[in-house]
């Protein structure tokens, strides 16, 4: 059986911190989750210490400078990893003054770059105009991952402006690599009741690791009404879509996410869903009752 959504969530973070691949993280899939991130925590915390007292010196400098001058040196003088290092040792307003005059391009590179610790302090203070621009280009690029730690950086207002123009595969997506539960959960609230039922309905009626990502999602989200909405609203589509969400969440290992959902849905729905025939394969049927919540549907089971 592999690894489940949130420990390979987690491995690809780490792959990226190192600069490797999920393969090359392997050997840490049986930490699980939690434990990785920890391990990622500890990793980025001394890759990005290790020449501090340098970008701290250059950061320095730049005090001294008009700010229009400090932009035509930075572009002409720093790759964005160079300036993502610096702005880190800045004072937040003054990066973020720096950032508003920077080409989007430039700046979707060095948030590549940027210190997670030290991201919201600068991505708060940035136009919201220009974070959304920003947001745009590392959607054209899927990276996804950095824009899982921009959604914990960013305001209420910037969560706003981010969850309703996006389109609902990157929402799920960024999701999906988002730190914080509390903040993805705020991102989803953002969303009027139609869009939310819009994002549910495309992505379980979309390609397999889009229904994964949906569960890995509906799981995290802290507000249990918000949950038992987006679960309602998965229970509205017909047995051969739920049917093949069944199958995803087995092939998957995400059985547990699935079971999160089921138990948010309203009672009819959830005996529905409990009902399906695909529930009697024996292929299927031992899988769920592996975990607990299983046995607490157990009414809904019997019903």
């Amino acid at each position: 059986m592999g690894a489940d959504l949130a420990t390979r969530a987690e491995l690809v973070k780490l792959a990226r911190a190192l600069g490797t691949t999920s393969d090359g993280v392997e050997f840490a899939s049986a930490l699980g989750a939690r434990d990785i991130r920890l391990l990622r925590e500890r990793v980025v915390g001394a890759l990005y210490d290790e020449h501090r007292a340098a970008f701290r010196r250059v950061a320095a400098i730049t005090r001294t400078l008009p700010t229009s001058l400090n932009v035509r040196i930075a572009l002409r003088a720093f790759s964005p990893l160079l300036a993502a290092r610096v702005a880190g040792e800045m004072a937040p307003e003054r990066a973020a003054e720096l950032a508003n005059r920077m080409p989007v391009e430039y700046l979707a590179e060095a948030c590549v770059q940027l210190d997670p610790r030290r991201a919201q302090p600068l991505i708060s203070r940035i136009d919201r105009p220009r974070v959304v621009a920003v947001v745009s280009e590392l959607i054209r690029r899927d990276d996804f991952i950095t824009l899982g730690r921009m959604l914990d950086a960013s305001t209420e207002e910037m969560l706003a402006d981010i969850s309703t123009t996006i389109a609902d595969d990157a929402l799920l997506r960024i999701g999906l690599y988002a730190e914080s539960g509390a903040q993805l959960t705020r991102a989803v609230a953002a969303l009027t009741p139609e869009r939310l039922r819009g994002v549910v309905h495309s992505a379980l009626t979309g390609a397999p690791d889009l229904r994964s990502t949906a569960l890995a999602v509906v799981s995290r989200v802290t507000d249990e009404a918000l949950r038992g909405r987006l679960a309602a609203y998965a229970a509205e589509l017909d047995d051969e879509t739920l049917t093949a969400l069944l199958h995803t969440a087995v092939a998957e290992n995400a059985v547990a996410e699935l079971l999160t959902a089921v138990a948010a849905m309203p009672e009819p729905a959830r005996r529905r869903m409990l009902a399906l025939p695909a529930l009697e394969d024996p292929a299927i049927r031992p899988r769920l009752e592996q975990h607990d919540l299983w046995h607490q549907l157990s009414p809904s089971i019997g019903h």
